[in-house]
């Protein structure tokens, strides 16, 4: 098996482990219900036998004794050390985890993992796979099983895999000393033999080779000298260990608040759930150098623009399933996903529209700051004719001129930009490279909410209609071959019956055009809603999605502190998702459901950067950082994902010496629509209970009650 080849395996295995899963207060890995249980509660942590512990060992357990075959310790020698990590900065804690195959289901989980890796290997060789290839395919998705159980059994116990960012550490053997291997029954956890008639093997290989191991199949093992490092603890966690006989629990939940583990079931439980998680997210700052970059999942991977487009899904229409992936972790576990606007500079022309937009952007600061363009250009308030609080255009200047904003919004009349009265400092090309700007990261914008809307429809089957026929009236608006009637009633099945493949991979279609339906009818892109649309509505004449133009800088702050820190603070947003330019100057920060901490996606974005063009060629037509976009899940997607991708805490840190331009625009929904969960995400028998709660709500009135 080639490098290529094995590290495009280990990516998708990566991915389908790390999707989407409901949202709850606690790391993304202990939310994969049916997946891999916590560890929690089948654990015993091991004294460890380093010889500088002056703790009293007298009491240390054997790795025989504890709790069902799960245990975890400090690693006692390093005989062995992968061969990636010598020459590289090694600020591991080692450890050794036995894992019992039962209590982890990881039978199950190989086996999804090798039928996700099967649906693209049987699109890489259409014409079958070469059986050389078969064994390599089963190591993989026995190793990535039982490394997805080792990060569980770790993130638990209040430590994860420390693996840096380079790509061959994710290779099997290369992130742990394989040993001990057993077969065990599934359901009782006894151990079983192979087909060798042997009861223990020395590997992963051997298991498959000697023992016949196949994709379904449990087994438990033990790992030694695992790289790993300590990480803080969580809220569930902190919880259990101040209060463990619940009494504080209790107290809180007759208070009303949203304690870890509780689903969202409303929209004030939504906004509870918001403000207690920007709440939670730590306040001090790190420079550039310091600051968390991403790791080596593929939600923290840069994905081509091209990969988001309609005419990229599946020739049935169906979202492409790698795709899908990499959107869903992106999103539900690290906040952001990146955008390549470019693919990899093949069309440079958007960049260049973008540079644009940028050029726009450093005059109007620049100019508000050497003369009086600033009393030109109207004071922030609502914008004339729309009849919404929400809908504000104009200038703002806060902290002492350290937070400048203005905010522009586009006249659905003719597609120009309020206020007006930006054309009299930027000029018509900058206003024209704002209005191109705002339509290239809309667009995007649309795409990502239509893949991750439609997973979350596909994954809770939510238009599976067992024994579906096709049928359409000749003048009836049809999704798929099948009338919004038809498709209103999908996913009401009799008890007996089970969906066929046809039941299932048509559910994916409609799943895809429903999704497509809300982009195009609800999500706000400044355009007027087109005329074939029968739903009610009452748009206004000014786009509810602003695009904001921001100077960011910690210029009074300097004399104080010397240190980076937060100059906007943490927050969510009620969109359904909020897309940022990279900036030249990084700042933006996403807190990161599955690290625990700040992630800063620019410094992910200029890494990629360097990598497509690491001699600067393309400088002379565009600076870097207007190849790439930023797109965070607002409160909105959190709604129509079903609780599976949480609104995204981020903020903005500044440092003293250098400030920032930001250019957001926040994609909202257009006034007067209402949420129609049948005709955008299926049948009512699937929705959780925030969509039915907002079920034939109007959009402004969702929006209002997320305040």
């Amino acid at each position: 098996m080639t490098r290529t080849l094995a590290t495009t395996v280990a990516l998708l295995l990566m991915g389908a482990v790390s999707s989407f899963a409901p949202m709850t207060s606690v790391p993304a890995l202990q939310r994969i219900e049916g997946r891999i249980r916590p560890f929690c509660s089948t654990t015993k942590i091991l004294n460890s036998n380093d010889d500088d512990d002056d703790e009293d060992n007298s009491g240390m357990f054997d790795e025989t004794e504890n709790m069902e075959g799960n245990w975890m310790k400090k690693s006692t020698s390093i005989d062995f050390m992968p061969s990636e990590m010598q020459n590289s900065k090694d600020d591991s804690t080692y450890m050794d985890v036995g894992i019992n195959g039962k209590t982890f289901g990881i039978g199950g989980l190989s086996r999804r993992m090798h039928e996700a890796m099967m649906v693209v290997a049987t699109k890489q060789f259409p014409s079958g796979i070469p059986e050389e290839l078969g064994d390599v395919y089963l190591l993989y998705s026995m190793d990535a099983s039982a490394k997805e159980a080792v990060k569980v059994a770790m993130d638990s116990n209040g430590y994860a895999l420390n693996l840096g960012d380079d790509e061959s550490m994710q290779d099997e053997g290369a992130w742990g000393q394989i040993e001990s291997v057993s077969f065990v029954d599934s359901e009782t956890g006894d151990v079983i033999k192979g087909e060798d008639g042997s009861t223990s093997y020395e590997s992963f290989t051997d298991a498959i080779a000697k023992g016949g191991w196949e994709p379904g199949d449990g087994f438990s093992f033990v790992v030694r000298e695992i790289p790993s490092r300590k990480k803080a603890m969580d809220l569930e966690a902190l919880l259990k260990a101040l209060d463990p006989d619940g009494t504080l629990w209790d107290e809180a939940k007759d208070k009303g608040m949203l304690l870890p583990g509780d689903d969202i079931g409303s929209l004030k439980e939504l906004a509870t759930d918001c403000e207690q998680r920007v709440n939670s997210a730590p306040r001090e700052a790190n420079d550039e150098f310091n600051v968390y970059r991403g790791g080596t999942s593929m939600g923290y991977n840069v994905i081509q623009r091209s990969s988001l487009l309609k005419a990229s899904r599946n020739p049935d229409g169906s979202e492409n399933q790698k795709t899908l992936l990499h959107v869903m972790d992106s999103l539900a576990n690290h906040g952001c996903i990146i955008v390549d606007l470019t693919d990899e500079d093949k069309s440079p022309e958007v960049a260049e529209t973008m540079s644009g937009m940028w050029g726009a952007t450093g005059s109007f600061f620049k100019q508000i700051g050497e003369g009086d363009a600033a009393s030109t250009i109207p004071a922030m308030g609502p914008a004339e004719g729309v009849g919404s609080s929400h809908a504000m255009v104009g200038y703002a200047s806060f902290k002492d001129g350290d937070n400048q904003f203005l905010e522009t919004r586009i006249s659905r009349t003719d597609g120009s930009l309020l206020p007006k009265e930006t054309s009299s400092v930027i000029g018509e090309e900058g206003v024209k490279s704002m209005v191109d700007a705002f339509n290239i990261m809309s667009e995007v914008g649309k795409d990502i909410v239509r893949i991750a809307t439609a997973a979350s429809s596909d994954e809770a089957g939510a238009f599976v209609t067992v024994g579906s026929v096709v049928s359409q009236d000749e003048d009836s608006p049809s999704i798929a071959g099948l009338s919004f009637e038809e498709a209103t009633v999908s996913g009401v099945m009799d008890e007996d019956t089970q969906p066929s493949d046809d039941d299932i991979a048509r559910a994916s279609i409609l799943a895809s055009e429903a999704a497509t339906l809300l982009t195009e009818e609800i999500m706000d892109d400044g355009k007027p809603l087109s005329e074939s649309a029968n739903i009610e509505h009452d748009e206004g004449q000014v786009s509810m999605s602003p695009h904001r133009i921001c100077r960011y800088s910690n210029e009074k702050g300097s004399k104080r502190k010397a240190k980076p820190s937060e100059i906007f603070g943490a927050h969510t947003d009620t969109t359904f998702v909020t897309i940022v330019p990279a900036a030249a100057v990084s700042g933006l920060e996403v807190y990161d459901e599955d690290s625990l901490q700040w992630y800063r996606p620019e410094l992910n974005a200029r890494k990629h950067a360097k990598s497509v063009d690491p001699k600067g060629e393309m400088d002379a037509k565009f600076p870097w950082h207007s190849r790439y976009l930023i797109v965070m899940p607002g409160e909105l997607l959190q709604i129509t994902s079903r609780n599976n991708i949480p609104a995204a805490v981020h903020r903005v840190v500044a440092a003293p010496e250098t400030p920032r331009l930001s250019a957001p625009v926040l994609l909202r929904a257009r006034p007067g629509t209402k949420m129609d969960v049948e005709r955008y995400m299926g049948s009512l028998d699937k929705a959780d209970s925030l969509l039915l709660e907002t079920n034939d709500m109007k959009m402004e009135d969702i929006h209002s009650s997320l305040q």
